[in-house]
């Protein structure tokens, strides 16, 4: 005979057919420290875990008055420059991108034609074309010529490219600010070969600082400079 089934049985059974489908309900922090616009903003981008760590960094870097302007590298179509300039709209803000996807040079496997759907234009029209936001057009490091004593409160990485992410690590870390924050996206993505953590373990192998991974959806990692 078939062996009875108890009620908490049934019910985790019934829970395991619905999460069987990947649909989820979303779970946003419970005791957000961050205002409730921030908090509508985080739920417009489908990635809590992500945009609410992004939210509390930007948050401690205000209320820790940690000086030093922020950076993008790899800005695609704006998305995350919207949610950054947002929250920090007095901080100036580098955006750093091809704009035109990516460069030859960079490609480890052949040809990519992603991330080519975007421009200068486009992206200040969604953001706005305000005097703190900085765009920089152009292959990185070269667009980064001029820059060499500014100082940095907030670094995302973004640019998918094992050599373009390795030079980040070396133009920026030097002038991160103590107690600035280095993010890391698709750290724990398998895209091009691992090419972010690749560049990060190439680069942070001998400095102090260790790294954070978090369960966003794309695998980010991050660190701040000591």
């Amino acid at each position: 005979m078939p062996r009875e089934l108890t009620p908490i049985k049934v019910a985790v059974r019934s829970a395991s057919r619905k999460l069987a489908g990947i649909t989820r309900a979303r779970r946003p922090m419970l005791f957000p420290t961050y205002s409730d616009d921030v908090r509508k903003r985080i739920e417009q981008y489908h990635d809590d875990v992500r945009y609410s760590t992004l939210a509390l960094a930007l948050q401690r870097i205000q209320i820790d008055q940690i000086g030093g302007s922020f950076a993008e590298v790899g800005v695609y179509q704006g998305a995350t420059s919207l949610f950054i300039h947002k929250q920090c709209p007095d901080r100036t803000l580098f955006l750093f991108d091809t704009f035109e996807g990516f460069q030859s040079q960079d490609m480890e496997n052949g040809r990519d034609d992603r991330f080519k759907d975007t421009s200068v234009a486009a992206v200040k029209k969604l953001l706005g074309d305000t005097p703190t936001l900085r765009f920089r057009q152009g292959h990185f490091p070269e667009t980064s010529i001029g820059l060499e004593g500014e100082k940095f409160s907030f670094v995302m990485l973004d640019v998918d490219m094992y050599q373009p992410s390795l030079e980040v690590f070396r133009f920026f870390y030097p002038r991160l600010t103590r107690g600035g924050y280095f993010f890391m996206h698709d750290y724990n993505s398998a895209e091009s070969e691992r090419a972010v953590s690749r560049a990060a373990h190439t680069y942070m192998s001998d400095k102090p600082e260790l790294l954070v991974e978090i369960p966003d959806y794309f695998g980010t990692a991050l660190f701040r400079k000591i």
